[in-house]
């Protein structure tokens, strides 16, 4: 290992003796008591020297081993301590200005994650997602998972860009008309030009963004089976993000619907009705689409890097105008859905 401060990490002196790194009181560490000597040792952390050769250096700066030790446990227990001898992995293959790009994502994982950032840069870019819809969630909603590096995004919706769409992220007036899958699908190569280009071949994660509340029935039927998938979009007011189904692990959208019938035995009625063409115009805030869309982003980068359990996996997390808190309802797995019996086989 050669040690390096994570460079993610902002250094703030409070005064001589005094170091703190980082900003928000949820990730700064504060250094007490730091020497000249001490000093000397924290800055020979800069990748160039593995651990042994730090020792050995630090102490001809007349800094003894024990207290370079404490040091490096210290700044390794906080998770402000990288690995410069680590392999850049898909980062490597990335032109400068891609890699660029991805930087400030990257600082922010090696935060969070305490490891560099890397191990997640990894599985984001292994990663393939599916949006169906991309209106104004599904279209910003391609646009943020592009941008923090997931390798392949692919977006699918036939229906004509309308002038509502334009100015959330992926059409502009120019798109009118166009088909609105195209129009996104054109904007993430643009903005990210190491995204996997054309239909993916099975991915790991669909999302579900219908433009409209009748699409929501076609686009269940292109999850392919097995397949983890989450629902996002916006209705009336209000914005749902979630369920996130885990097939065999955590309630299905079938699941909601018997549990809605459960409590309201008119829910298949109203159901069907609202699977069927519209003239309604639909009501959909442009800030709450956005925050949607951020939302969702979020909860399936959650399951690809595998730092928290994503909030919406057995759950929807919603936010109803004009308020501004997002709410968790939660969704059992309903025991005459069937949908577990796999699983549990």
């Amino acid at each position: 290992m050669r040690p390096v401060l994570s460079p993610a990490a902002q250094r703030l002196w409070r005064d001589p003796e005094t170091l703190q790194l980082g900003q928000s009181p949820e990730r700064a560490a504060v250094l007490c008591g730091l020497d000249e000597r001490t000093r000397a040792a924290l800055a020979l952390l800069d990748g160039t020297r593995d651990r042994d050769q730090v020792l050995a250096a630090a102490a001809a700066a007349g800094c003894p081993p024990e207290r370079t030790l404490l040091l490096l446990d210290l700044l390794d227990g906080a998770g402000l301590l990288e690995d410069a001898g680590t392999s850049l992995g898909p980062l490597a293959l990335l032109s400068r200005l891609e890699r660029e790009r991805l930087a400030a994502d990257l600082a922010s994982l090696a935060l969070v994650r305490g490891d560099g950032g890397l191990p997640a840069v990894r599985h984001r870019a292994a990663a393939r997602v599916l949006v169906l819809g991309a209106g104004r969630v599904g279209a910003p909603l391609a646009g943020l998972l592009a941008a923090a590096g997931v390798g392949s995004v692919d977006v699918l919706d036939d229906g004509a860009t309308a002038p509502a769409d334009s100015g959330l992220g992926a059409a502009d007036l120019g798109d009118v008309g166009r088909s609105r899958g195209h129009a996104t699908r054109e904007r993430l190569q643009a903005g990210a030009p190491s995204l996997v280009p054309g239909p993916l071949p099975r991915p790991d994660l669909v999302v579900l963004a219908p433009a409209r509340a009748e699409l929501l029935d076609d686009a269940r039927t292109l999850v392919p089976a097995g397949t983890p998938h989450l629902l996002a979009e916006v209705r009336d007011t209000t914005g749902i993000v979630g369920p996130l189904v885990l097939p065999g692990r955590t309630a299905c959208l079938r699941c909601l619907d018997l549990t809605r019938t459960d409590l309201d035995p008119d829910w298949p009625a109203l159901s069907a009705q609202l699977a069927l063409p519209s003239r309604v115009r639909p009501a959909c805030d442009a800030p709450l689409a956005v925050m949607v869309a951020a939302q969702a982003a979020m909860q399936v980068l959650a399951l690809v890097d595998g730092t928290v359990d994503p909030a919406a996996a057995g759950g929807t997390l919603e936010l109803a105008l004009p308020d501004w808190r997002w709410r968790r309802r939660s969704w059992r797995l309903h025991p005459h859905c069937g949908c577990a019996l796999p699983s549990a086989g």
